[in-house]
C-alpha cells in the first residue's frame, strides 16, 4: 500500500504521509508521523512549534489523492488540489502521529470533493472537503 505514497506527483521534502494504513475501497486513511526536526519548524513558531495549517491541509489533500488512484488507478495524469475549505479545531504540535482520513463525495468529471479529517490522539484537529483535478496543471494552466 505505501507504493501509493510513491505513485503522487510529489517527492521529499514535500510529501506529508508517511505510510498507508487502510485501503480498502471505500475508506482511505494514512499515517503522517511529526517528530518535531522538521525544517518548517525553525520559523513556525521556534518557541512554541506548531505544524502549519496549510501543511496539514496539503496532507489531507495528498490522502485523498492517494485514495483516488487507489480507487481509479494511476491515469499517469498529474492531478491538483483547487480547493480547500477545511476548519482547524487544535493546533498540532510534536511529536505526533496524525491520522489522515479521506473519502469521496462526488464527481463531475475530472473534479472529485473528497471528506477529508485529521485526527491526533484521536482528537479531530482539521476537517472539511477538498476539491481535486484529476486533469493535472498543464491542462488548467492558460497559456499567457
Amino acid at each position: 500500500m505505501n507504493t501509493l505514497i510513491e505513485q503522487l506527483p510529489h517527492r521529499a521534502p514535500f510529501v506529508f504521509v508517511s505510510r498507508v494504513m487502510i485501503c480498502d475501497g471505500e475508506r482511505f486513511e494514512a499515517e503522517w508521523q511529526v517528530d518535531g526536526t522538521e525544517d518548517f519548524f525553525r520559523g513556525h513558531f521556534p518557541s512554541d512549534p506548531i505544524v502549519p495549517g496549510v501543511l496539514l491541509i496539503e496532507s489531507m489533500a495528498q490522502t485523498a489523492g492517494m485514495s483516488l488512484i487507489a480507487r481509479y488507478g494511476d491515469t499517469g495524469c498529474r492531478g491538483m488540489l483547487v480547493h480547500s475549505e477545511i476548519r482547524f479545531r487544535i493546533p498540532v504540535r510534536p511529536p505526533a502521529v496524525i491520522t489522515l482520513h479521506a473519502s469521496e463525495l462526488t464527481s463531475v468529471g475530472q473534479l472529485f470533493r473528497l471528506s477529508v479529517t485529521a485526527i491526533v490522539a484521536g482528537v479531530v484537529a482539521a476537517e472539511g472537503t477538498v476539491v481535486l483535478s484529476t486533469a493535472g496543471s498543464a491542462a488548467a494552466t492558460p497559456d499567457v
